[in-house]
């Protein structure tokens, strides 16, 4: 998940000697993963929304509110936060991470924090095992922590699999209480990542499909946008279905920014791959590259507004409004349901209380009406959120048309 420069979020835009540590003082969260895959923050369930990272510390959205009120208010729930790159923390990026968390917490918002090299340790003697337990006991006890982030892409990046044993069983030892998440690049085999993801509890891969040529970036078969649900299901493979995947979705990567050509995911592109991902099995989203290839306005601010006002807040306000929160904490409720019609159709069905919902989406193949059967006795209705309409059910079933790359998210009263 490498971005055009190694950075701390705010670094090239805040001087220490202006602004004072909260010094917050809360009780440390505890984290954990239930049965279902969920990340349990105080025993409470959260499907996480992750800005990859988010604005500058401090900053301010165009509309002149705080950036993080402003990213919270669509269902942000946390950031990403840390170094890239190969860099090592030292005292000056320390504080600016403490900063950075305090005003997180401020905003109710959590943080995965990149330990970067800290977590590829050789032995316990090593210099870097003794500052990952200093890193460990300033900040473990922050409220705004979440989880740890370990060593990016470590095997794109070659990174010994002895090295990250060591500096995960160390991370455990230290603080049980969060979890660790690891990303990989879509490279390798499923053999190789796998030997790599026992040593966390979180993995998940970063795919950024939209370039020119499309998928640059993919080295599966599929180049378009529909193998980020490749990815999920080639991820899941290295834990065995046993652990949660957070996939890592695009804004902007080193792919699509001069000089070559500089392309970023349309509303309809994005939508997709939120919606795919979360079908196929993701249980948590960041979004990457909101500091790459600023212009104007955004420059001025430190982060990507345009393409946060265009795509990324009308998607969000959809999956994290209050009905979809609960919906994407529930597991599969699939049952008998069954889709006909594509052989390209990919869905999910989840219940709450007396409402099932199903989330469709189709890849890129021609037009189509898809039918749904299998539906429980009695249902009348599905109606079409956030579409304004309604089909009727009868006999279990309904029908629907789907263009390619097309996404209907169904409320069905279960009567």
């Amino acid at each position: 998940m490498r971005g055009l420069h190694a950075q701390l979020v705010g670094l090239t835009v805040l001087l220490l000697g202006g602004l004072g540590s909260l010094r917050v003082c809360c009780a440390p969260r505890v984290v954990t993963i239930d049965d279902h895959l969920r990340l349990i923050v105080d025993g409470r369930p959260i499907f996480p929304i992750v800005l990859s990272p988010g604005p500058p510390l401090r900053a301010k959205a165009p509309n002149g509110r705080d950036a993080l009120d402003e990213v919270k208010t669509a269902g942000v729930n946390m950031v990403r936060l840390g170094l890239f790159n190969g860099e090592f923390w030292n005292p000056r990026t320390e504080q600016l991470l403490q900063h950075y968390l305090d005003w997180a917490h401020e905003h109710d918002i959590l943080a995965a924090v990149n330990l970067e090299k800290l977590s590829v340790i050789r032995d316990r003697q090593d210099s870097n095992a003794k500052h990952l337990r200093s890193f460990l006991e300033r900040f473990s006890n922050h409220p705004a922590v979440a989880v740890w982030k370990t060593m990016d892409e470590p095997q794109w990046g070659k990174v010994p699999v002895s090295c990250v044993a060591n500096a995960y069983s160390l991370i455990k030892e230290w603080d049980p209480n969060h979890p660790c998440w690891m990303n990989h690049a879509p490279r390798g085999t499923i053999e190789e990542i796998a030997e790599y993801t026992k040593y966390c509890d979180i993995t998940g891969v970063d795919i950024y499909p939209v370039s020119v040529p499309m998928g640059k970036h993919s080295h599966l078969p599929n180049k378009n946008i529909s193998v980020v649900g490749d990815y999920v299901k080639w991820i899941s493979k290295t834990v065995e279905g046993k652990k949660p995947i957070w996939m890592v979705l695009q804004i902007s990567f080193s792919g699509a920014v001069p000089p070559r050509p500089v392309v970023f995911p349309t509303l309809q592109q994005e939508r997709y791959m939120v919606y795919q991902a979360i079908i196929t099995g993701a249980k948590g989203l960041l979004f990457f590259g909101g500091t790459n290839v600023l212009q104007g306005r955004d420059k001025e601010l430190g982060w990507n507004w345009t393409f946060w006002e265009t795509v990324l807040k009308p998607v969000l306000s959809e999956i994290t409004c209050p009905e979809m929160r609960q919906v994407l904490l529930e597991p599969d409720a699939k049952g008998d349901i069954r889709a006909s019609g594509a052989d390209d159709i990919e869905f999910t069905a989840k219940r709450v209380g007396s409402t099932l919902y199903l989330l469709a989406a189709k890849r890129e193949k021609p037009s189509a009406v898809v039918s749904f059967t299998g539906l429980p006795s009695g249902t009348k209705r599905a109606e079409v959120m956030f579409e304004n309409r309604s089909i009727p059910v009868s006999d279990g079933s309904f029908a629907d048309s789907f263009e390619p790359n097309a996404v209907h998210v169904y409320r069905i009263p279960l009567e």
